[in-house]
């Protein structure tokens, strides 16, 4: 259903895009800020003088770039994979470069976050196997086993072979340089061609990848892309702030109309001046994209300031951007006909070359290019210090930790019956007769996902079963998208009273608030549920919910329609894994900013 629809959403997202391009020329629209996000990728464990090199330039040069500029709040997300911290941590002794790393993470002056994009190897990293297994649970289980392995167990560097009793991914980078702040590169293997009719077989090896870092799988894998909720709860388990990294640069899965989907995701996720299209939630976690459209997207330093200097005239400035830019890339210190390769980047070489991993002499820069590359680097950031943000106020880098404060909690708070009526009213105006409800609610000024809006609604009637009553508010919590999604429409004929569908609530509403550990998540949305003798899907349920808030007399009928669970944001965003398991996309809302929270570091 997905790549059907992506053809047609491409058209769409590329008017959206002319459209925003067209706005930011016109003179009456207010400038809204753009933040730029600094991070550099540490992550190649085999070439560890060129990785070293590339940190000890890096730090000094954000540090000193700080010390002149207090008030653009410079700091840089420096992400290290598992095994470039532990090569990096044997290597200490020697050239005490976890020192020098840790002594800039002491004065805030860099922050530390995790990139498994590079692990030991790309074809063998623990792959999901459906095989055997047809039931939701089943699914849940395979992927949740799997990312607990490429999350937490060691791997042999150039083979990727388990290595039992040793920490590695996540968890040896905690180790070594403490808690994560930003999180990546998680996106597991899925083997294809074993059941799942959704995806097309892969019969050979292929290249991923439309840019310049083409990456070389075995036949039958494919990188799930977007939905991640097993390795969401993996990671909750020791590290409860880190934000993730949203929509991609790269179209690494070969999406048909990727770029236009990811456009019209991104328009579509922020509505208001204050939500911005590189920021969003999903499940419970801030993600913060790598791109948005054609205009907003991934900025490598060492392309100078030409680059950034376009895309700041040229983006939308109607709303907030986020910008990430990539600060001492590893295309830096190679040949251009390298870095076209298919064997870059530099470790895919070396999982391709184990007795001789190291690259070979002919392929590196001179000294002079590479002193040359990182100038471009130095006056890019130059550029935004003394010219870009004097002239933008509202304006500035932003750290993990700083987009992190600046967003109102997803959840925790509370919203008003009163509104939650008149929120829901125009919503099933809006509704009307349609199978796909409207993608986004707000109710209070709070957007809540459609597992949030399930939620609510939930204890609203469950609390009306019990007393008779509505609750004056009713608090937001945590919930999961359901375990698996029902792809059809459910029926379209029953009714079922406001009574009966309250006393149902009841019953649901203690799982929904059950976050205690298990196999799967306990507060997810219910996969079905059964009403009246016939089972209805948890979108069809919600539209009952809804009806019955609004007129909530216990003797009032509602009628039974036929109700399809996916929404707007998730048929637009780019993802492989098959429909039945996308129930991530119930836990997908807009990021509200608050400019007031955002803090300095």
């Amino acid at each position: 259903m997905k790549y059907k629809s992506f053809a047609l959403l491409a058209g769409s997202a590329f008017v959206l895009t002319c459209l925003a391009a067209f706005a930011a020329d016109q003179p009456n629209v207010v400038k809204q800020p753009v933040y730029l996000y600094l991070y550099a990728r540490i992550t190649d464990h085999v070439n560890l003088n060129l990785t070293e090199d590339r940190i000890r330039r890096v730090l000094p040069a954000i540090d000193k770039l700080r010390q002149a500029h207090p008030e653009a709040h410079i700091s840089a997300t420096i992400l290290f994979s598992g095994s470039v911290s532990e090569a990096l941590a044997q290597r200490n002794s020697q050239t005490h470069i976890v020192d020098f790393i840790k002594s800039y993470l002491n004065r805030g002056v860099i922050e530390a976050g995790y990139d498994g994009s590079d692990e030991p190897t790309y074809a063998t990293r623990p792959a999901v196997d459906f095989t055997g297994t047809t039931d939701p649970q089943g699914r849940w289980l395979a992927r949740k086993a799997g990312q607990e392995k490429f999350l937490t167990e060691a791997r042999d560097p150039l083979t990727g072979a388990a290595q039992p009793g040793k920490a590695g991914g996540l968890k040896r980078m905690q180790e070594v340089f403490g808690e994560a702040v930003c999180i990546t590169g998680i996106e597991p293997l899925m083997r294809v061609g074993s059941g799942d009719k959704v995806l097309s077989p892969v019969s050979k090896a292929r290249i991923l990848d439309e840019g310049p870092k083409p990456v070389v799988l075995p036949p039958g894998l494919m990188p799930e892309i977007s939905g991640d909720p097993e390795a969401v709860g993996i990671i909750r388990s020791f590290n409860s702030k880190a934000i993730m990294f949203g929509l991609p640069e790269a179209n690494t899965a070969r999406i048909p109309g990727f770029r236009g989907a990811r456009a019209g995701f991104s328009d579509l996720i922020s509505p208001p001046p204050d939500t911005s299209p590189e920021l969003f939630w999903e499940d419970n976690v801030l993600r913060s994209s790598d791109a948005s459209s054609e205009m907003v997207r991934l900025v490598h330093a060492d392309g100078g300031v030409a680059v950034i200097e376009k895309l700041t005239e040229k983006v939308d400035r109607a709303k907030i951007h986020i910008v990430h830019v990539e600060l001492g890339g590893e295309q830096i210190y190679l040949k251009p006909e390298f870095v076209k390769w298919p064997q870059f980047p530099p470790l895919q070489y070396a999982y391709d070359h184990p007795a001789a991993p190291e690259l070979p002499a002919d392929v590196l820069r001179s000294k002079a290019d590479v002193d040359a590359a990182y100038a471009n680097q130095d006056a890019l950031l130059s550029w935004v210090t003394d010219k870009f943000l004097p002239a933008n106020p509202g304006s500035r880098f932003v750290s993990s930790t700083a987009l992190a404060g600046m967003v109102a909690p997803a959840t925790g708070f509370s919203v008003s019956t009163a509104g939650l009526k008149t929120a829901l009213t125009e919503f099933l105006k809006a509704w009307g007769n349609d199978t796909f409800a409207p993608p986004l609610f707000q109710a209070d000024g709070h957007y809540l996902s459609r597992a949030e809006l399930f939620q609510v609604m939930v204890d609203a009637l469950a609390e009306f079963h019990r007393t008779g009553k509505l609750p004056d508010s009713v608090k937001v919590v945590p919930v999961y998208g359901p375990v698996r999604l029902l792809t059809g429409h459910g029926p379209n004929v029953g009714e079922v009273s406001v009574a009966a569908l309250a006393a149902i609530c009841a019953d649901l509403a203690p799982g929904l608030h059950d976050q205690s550990a298990g196999q799967i998540p306990k507060n997810a949305v219910p996969i079905g549920i059964t009403v009246e003798g016939a089972m209805l899907n948890p979108a069809q349920f919600l539209r009952l919910m809804a009806a019955a808030l609004i007129n909530p007399s216990p003797e009032a009928k509602l009628n039974i329609r036929m109700t399809y669970e996916f929404i707007g944001l998730g048929q637009l965003m780019p993802r492989t894994r098959p429909d039945m398991d996308d129930g991530f996309i119930w836990t997908l809302k807009p990021a509200k900013i608050e400019i007031n929270r955002l803090s300095n570091p």
